[in-house]
C-alpha cells in the first residue's frame, strides 16, 4: 500500500509541475532593450531575420515599403517596393516570416519569392500563384510549396495547403463553427509552421500545441491561467494570453501577456513576458522584459537576438532589440 501512496504522490507532484509557471522553466531572466537604428522616416510593422541581415517592412508609406539592413553594423543597404495597380506594384504586401533560405512577400493571392546579395540589395526570383481562393497573407510555410492557412473568420479550421491546390491536403477544426466572430471564440489563437512542426499559441488560454505536419499531435503544453468569462470575449477588458510568436529553426518564442490590451496600453506596452520552448514542447526559457514590449518580431538564431517594432504604431526611427540570454 505504501508504494500505492508513494505513486500517487509522485504523480499529484508531477500534474502539479505541469501546471506551474514558476517551476517549468529552466532559465529565468530579465531583459532590458537595445535599440537599433533606423534610417529616415520609418512606420515597421513587421520585420523578418536572413542572417545577416533584416527585412523590414513599413505599413504607412507607398513607396519603399521594405528595408533591408546589415545586422552585423545596422547599416542600411537598399528599400523597394511601390503600393499600387502597375508593374511590379504591390496592392496589399505583407512580409511573410518563414524558416526558408528566400524572404517571401504575400500580395494579391500570390507569393514573390526574393535572395539577398551580399551588398544588401534584393534579388527577385519569380512569384508563385495560389490556387486557394481564401486569404494568404497569414499563410505560414513549410517548405517551399507546402504552407498552412488559419480560416480565421471564414471557418473554424487551420489549413494544410498546397500552392497547386485550391482544397486543402489536411484540416484542423480548432474551435467551434457555431461562433461566427473569430475573435470571440475561446480558442482563438495563432498559428506557426517551420519544416517540422505546426504550433498553435491559444489567445484566451495559457495553452500552446505542438503538432507535425499533418497535425498529430505532440504535446499538448498547458498552464493555469485564470481566463476571461467566455460568454463576453472580443472585448479590450479581456485577459489575453499568448498574442505575437515566432517559429524558428530552434524554439518557438511566444509572448505572454496575461493581461487585457486596455491595461497592456495603459501600461505604455510594458510588462511583457516572453516564453521560449523547443520544438517538443518544452520550456526552456522565460524572459521578462523591462521595456517596451515588440509586436510582429523575429529572432535571429545565429546571434539569438529579438528585433521588432513597438505596438503604437506612431513612425519610429529604431527598432526594439532584446539579446535572449542562455540560448543555444
Amino acid at each position: 500500500m505504501k508504494y500505492l501512496y508513494l505513486i500517487l504522490f509522485l504523480y499529484i507532484g508531477l500534474i502539479t509541475a505541469c501546471n506551474s509557471t514558476d517551476t517549468q522553466f529552466p532559465k529565468e531572466d530579465i531583459l532590458s532593450p537595445e535599440l537599433m537604428p533606423l534610417q529616415g522616416i520609418t512606420s515597421p510593422i513587421r520585420v523578418e531575420v536572413k542572417h545577416p541581415f533584416l527585412i523590414l517592412q513599413n505599413w504607412q508609406q507607398r513607396d519603399s515599403i521594405f528595408h533591408i539592413y546589415d545586422l552585423t553594423n545596422y547599416e542600411f543597404k537598399s528599400a523597394f517596393g511601390t503600393e499600387g495597380q502597375g508593374p511590379k506594384e504591390y496592392v496589399l504586401p505583407w512580409l511573410v516570416q518563414t524558416t526558408l533560405p528566400d524572404f517571401l512577400i504575400a500580395d494579391n493571392q500570390s507569393f514573390h519569392y526574393f535572395g539577398i546579395n551580399k551588398e544588401g540589395q534584393p534579388i527577385f526570383k519569380g512569384a508563385k500563384e495560389v490556387k486557394y481562393i481564401n486569404s494568404v497573407n497569414e499563410a505560414v510555410f513549410i517548405n517551399d510549396s507546402l504552407f498552412v492557412v488559419d480560416a480565421q473568420y471564414t471557418g473554424p479550421n487551420v489549413y494544410l495547403l498546397t500552392l497547386q491546390e485550391e482544397l486543402p491536403k489536411k484540416t484542423w477544426k480548432y474551435r467551434n463553427p457555431d461562433i461566427v466572430d473569430y475573435i470571440t471564440d475561446p480558442n482563438m489563437g495563432k498559428v506557426y509552421a517551420n519544416e517540422s512542426r505546426i504550433v498553435f499559441c491559444y489567445g484566451y488560454k495559457k495553452q500552446i500545441d505542438f503538432m507535425d505536419t499533418e497535425f498529430n499531435l505532440i504535446k499538448r503544453v498547458k498552464f493555469k491561467f485564470d481566463s476571461s468569462p467566455e460568454s463576453n470575449l472580443g472585448g479590450e477588458n479581456d485577459k489575453i494570453s499568448y498574442t505575437y510568436g515566432y517559429l524558428g529553426k530552434r524554439y518557438l518564442y511566444t509572448l505572454f501577456f496575461g493581461t487585457s490590451w486596455k491595461e497592456y496600453r495603459a501600461n505604455s506596452t510594458y510588462g511583457n513576458i516572453l516564453e521560449v520552448f523547443d520544438l517538443d514542447g518544452n520550456p526552456v526559457a522565460r524572459y521578462h522584459l523591462e521595456g517596451r514590449g515588440p509586436v510582429y518580431f523575429a529572432v535571429d538564431e545565429e546571434t539569438f537576438t529579438l528585433y521588432g517594432a513597438g505596438e503604437d504604431g506612431d513612425p519610429e526611427d529604431n527598432l526594439l532589440v532584446y539579446k535572449l540570454k542562455g540560448l543555444s
